[in-house]
Parts: C-alpha cells; structure tokens; sequence
C-alpha cells in the first residue's frame, strides 16, 4: 500500500489537506483511499502472476541443460518490467544481455529447439523473441505450496 500512496504523492497531500479544511465529511478521503487500495491489491496480483508463471516455466524446463548466457536472458525475460523485454528480445539484445559474440546465435536457436522461446511475427533484422508461454505446458504443471 505504501508503494502505491508514494506514487500518487501529489493526490495523497491534495486529498489531505482538503479533508483536514472545511466540513468533517471525509468521502474524498475514502474514495481516493479505497482507489489506492485496490490499485494497489491489483498490483499485488500481477506480481503473483508473474512469480507463478516464472515457477511453472522454471518446473516445465528444469531438465533442461542450459548455459550461464542462456539462464541470464530467460531471467531477464520472465521477469518482464523495467529490466525485462515486455516486447520480446532481439538478437541484438541477447548478444548485449548474455554477452556474446555475433558469431555464437546458436544460443537461440537452442532456446527455440528447447521450447523456451518462440519466434515472434517479423523477419531478418525485426526478428523478436519471447518465452514460450504454451497453455498446454502450463496447465500441465501444477504447483503445490
């Protein structure tokens, strides 16, 4: 909850300083406080989700055999936000994620083989890359806490 409060600062010290003045009604005050609330609950959520899918992919994969450059890209890749690839990755950014050579894209091509990534719509230079998110893999996994 304090996440979201400090990211609507200016709301939080606007709807403050208008319930303090004036009457005693503080139905501002609620109505923004229970926005924030679910605002942030939601985002609570997509964190979840995001941490489940990362368990679940790591379970469907975790026989296979992967290098130190492989893990790091899937990594930044599963964990999506500012440090991930929302839109996919290109071979460019995999070269500059793993840090590897221009001549060494076996790496991908061994992701896609493993089915750990797929081919986004596109060709040549525009050629994107994202985490196999196959329905049928993840409904067979089944995480017991």
């Amino acid at each position: 909850m304090s996440a979201s409060i400090l990211d609507d600062r200016r709301g939080y010290y606007r709807i403050l300083e208008s319930s303090q003045k004036g009457t005693v009604d503080i139905t501002d005050w609620l109505d923004w406080f229970l926005q924030t609330l679910l605002r942030s609950l939601q985002q609570a959520l997509q964190r979840i989700d995001r941490i489940l899918g990362k368990v679940r992919f790591s379970l469907q994969h975790r026989q296979q055999v992967l290098s130190a450059e492989q893990s790091k890209v899937l990594n930044r890749l599963l964990d999506g936000g500012e440090k991930g690839f929302n839109e996919g990755i290109s071979a460019a950014q995999y070269q500059a994620v793993a840090r590897v050579s221009k001549a060494r894209p076996r790496h991908l091509a061994d992701l896609l083989d493993k089915g750990c990534l797929v081919r986004l719509p596109g060709g040549r230079r525009s050629t994107r890359y994202q985490i196999n998110w196959s329905a049928s893999a993840m409904a067979n996994t089944r995480l017991v806490l």
